[in-house]
């Protein structure tokens, strides 16, 4: 007998509705649920994928593994596994002292909500400041932006308001990804952009790559990668030549505008156009949309933030959208002002706080954290320098470092030196090969969880409540289990804290004391974490489809004071890096830029072996130009090398015909960690191999080149 359950995805932020078919405690089906939520019916092939992973698919670990030696895992029960994990952290705790314990959480740690809350409890109660993550290998560029801009309390407005969208590095068709524009209308982007487009919204979209969302741009610009900042210093020297900025929002929230002006000024449009290899009139004419434009966004992906010159490419898009005044303003319609974690909106600016220059530094380099975290690029250093406070144990959460990480040389060889390495995970992935235990997680539609990360994302105000639709197999535990499980065996007690992710933990002041003899309920700390909500938890129980509140109309409000904070739009690190970028010239040793893409059927290094990606993408294919693959004598098909100056990988061609030539295409975090001598066995080529984490990091954030790296073609 079948029984349909109500459910949400939870592959990423926009968290999309869905039933499913559950048949003898086993998910037999699922389609999308459009009952309440505001996104209407849509699901992708990363939710449908879920299913079969669910059901053992992509080897699904089913039980806990402890390490014998190099290669040879056996079975352990949970428990044990868990007695034996405490017993250690203790006995490095003991004779290093606490920051000899580290954790990394990835993208599967976001998704759920109270490992990811315990996981802030277990590190405050360790007494560690060693939390590492993914944010700082794919888009910290975006908190240092925030550190040294600043930020405006009001945001940037909705889809549905702008008159313009400018859209850079970021390809929200086929990752779903939200940050930092919203899903829009509804979760299947598609919809959003066409509807966008009917209401006469232009839409320029900038990347190497004619993308999917390309397809709905009215203006598509194909800068070689890396060239981010110049091309938008040079929007900034028009907007301020021709003074179409928005000088009533400048005057009022930003200061440093002289300072930008000189800094700028060398960057022409016919500057811009011969570095970033695009013509002219189309950068004339996307600075003159934006100064027209009466509600502009201007907003990143994680494109710029991967390629050289993150933190610069970032704050200068994140000027273009100050001088345009791209911002929800007082008396602004607020679409959803947060259901889970309701707040007011208030039109008023967020003094910078460059938080990376106080507080408790890393132990190998002169650098605090970002937002409560480290640069993930520094763990391996962390790691392998000897000395007082040396990192011994890791606890890598919800993802894959050594994948994300790149530069296996390096990394392989430190997280091999850990006195103790623990994953938690569903799957036995690249770092989970090196660990010491492997505790099999539960997944999604086992567990308990709410939507809090598209809290704040959906386009109306919305909240679900998940309860398990099919037990777990008895050899998994919850994430939070893990956390509590070894804390209570240490002895420390957790506290719960009231929202704390991505923040100091320790500046939450409202908190829920964790009993140590007593497993905690988890519907009783998802209960906690709804306090506040507009919508009483127990209407969430009593609607498995979602609760969209009917709340009275809310705005933007204008601030009671002026506060004195302005957004900096040119501090003096700005203007130093400007300067330097613009006497950069181009290396001449290489012939071509290899840039990373976003596939619909994978997330990062999920969902790489099911059926659907493996269908479509049975190596991680090597797209060019047509016009370079005329020039280079290759063919589709034809396996080719990539060399970079920190490695190389063997790629297999296909044919990209919306790909600027000079620009080579792959998937980041695929294949294998070792040199690939033949995609086709390997499941395609580990580009990481072609970063280095030692060469050409960013300052403040310490990110490696993911994307732009310059490599040649050689024949094999």
């Amino acid at each position: 007998m079948s029984e349909k359950k109500k459910t949400f995805c939870r592959n990423c932020s926009a968290l999309c509705s869905m039933e499913v078919t559950v048949e003898d405690d086993r998910l037999v089906g699922a389609v999308p649920d459009g009952t309440a939520s505001p996104y209407g019916p849509y699901l992708c092939a990363k939710g449908l994928a879920s299913i079969d992973f669910h059901n053992g698919a992509e080897e699904r670990l089913m039980g806990s593994l402890k390490r014998q030696g190099p290669g040879d895992y056996r079975p352990v029960a949970a428990a044990q596994a868990l007695d034996e994990i405490a017993g250690g952290l203790s006995e490095l705790i003991d004779q290093y002292g606490p920051r000899s314990v580290a954790l990394y959480h990835g993208t599967g740690a976001y998704r759920s909500v109270l490992g990811a809350q315990l996981e802030k409890a277990f590190l405050s109660a360790v007494g560690t400041p060693n939390l590492f993550s993914t944010m700082t290998i794919d888009q910290s560029a975006k908190w240092v932006t925030a550190g040294r801009m600043g930020v405006m309390a009001s945001g940037k407005p909705a889809f549905r308001d702008v008159d313009l969208a400018v859209i850079v590095g970021n390809n929200p068709v086929v990752s779903h990804q939200t940050y930092p524009f919203g899903p829009g209308e509804s979760g299947a982007p598609g919809r959003a952009f066409a509807a966008a487009r009917a209401r006469g919204t232009r839409i320029i979209v900038i990347d190497p790559r004619r993308s999917e969302t390309a397809r709905y741009a009215d203006l598509c610009l194909q800068p070689l990668p890396g060239q981010d900042a110049v091309l938008f210093a040079a929007i900034a020297h028009i907007l301020l030549r021709d003074k179409t900025f928005d000088s009533a929002f400048c005057d009022r929230f930003t200061t440093q505008m002289d300072a930008l002006e000189a800094a700028v000024a060398p960057y022409t449009p016919a500057v811009a156009a011969r570095r970033a290899d695009v013509p002219i009139a189309q950068i004339e004419l996307a600075a003159q949309w934006i100064g027209e434009a009466r509600r502009p966004f201007v907003g990143s992906g994680t494109g710029p933030s991967m390629s050289a010159h993150s933190n610069l490419n970032d704050h200068m898009i994140e000027v273009v959208n100050a001088l345009a005044g791209g911002y929800r303003r007082a008396g602004d319609r607020v679409w959803n002002p947060g259901t889970l974690n309701p707040r007011r909106v208030v039109e008023t600016a967020i003094a910078p706080t460059r938080s990376w220059e106080r507080g408790i530094k890393c132990r190998t380099a002169n650098i605090g954290s970002l937002f409560g975290e480290f640069p993930t690029a520094l763990l391996p250093q962390e790691i392998l320098t000897p000395g007082p406070d040396k990192i011994r144990a890791l606890i890598v959460f919800g993802g894959n470092p050594l994948m994300g990480l790149g530069d296996p040389e390096r990394a392989v060889p430190a997280f091999e030196d850990l006195d103790l390495l623990v994953s938690l995970d569903a799957r036995k992935n690249e770092t989970a090969r090196f660990a010491h235990y492997v505790i099999a997680t539960s997944q999604p539609y086992e567990r308990h969880d709410i939507s809090t990360a598209g809290d704040s994302l959906y386009p109306q105000a919305f909240a679900q409540y998940a309860a398990p639709v099919v037990t777990k197999p008895p050899g998994v535990i919850d994430d939070w289990e893990f956390f509590w499980g070894v804390a209570s065996r240490m002895g420390l007690s957790l506290t719960l804290k009231y929202w704390n992710y991505g923040q100091e933990f320790d500046a939450i002041p409202e908190g829920l004391r964790l009993d140590i003899d007593e497993p905690p309920d988890p519907v009783a700390m998802i209960r906690f974490l709804c306090r506040k909500s507009t919508v009483p938890f127990e209407s969430l129980l009593d609607n498995p489809s979602g609760v969209r509140p009917d709340l009275p109309p809310q705005y933007v409000l204008p601030a009671s004071e002026d506060n004195g904070a302005r957004l900096e739009l040119c501090p003096e690190d700005v203007a130093q890096e400007l300067e330097t970028v613009q006497q950069e010239g181009q290396d001449s040793r290489y012939r071509y830029y290899l840039t990373s893409r976003r596939i619909l059927e994978a997330l990062n290094s999920a969902y790489r072996e099911s059926s659907n990606t493996r269908r479509r993408y049975p190596v991680n294919w090597a797209y060019f130009n047509p016009d370079d693959m005329a020039r280079e004598g290759i063919g589709e098909g034809d396996m080719i090398r990539l060399q970079s100056e920190a490695g190389s990988v063997v790629g297999v061609v296909k044919v990209d015909s919306g790909l600027r030539p000079g620009v080579i295409s792959m998937t980041h975090m695929f294949g294998d960690l070792g040199q690939s001598t033949d995609p086709m066995e390997q499941g395609g080529s580990f580009t990481g191999r072609l970063t280095s984490l030692q060469e050409y990091l960013e300052p403040i954030n310490f990110m490696p080149r993911f994307s732009g790296i310059p490599v040649n073609v050689l024949r094999r």
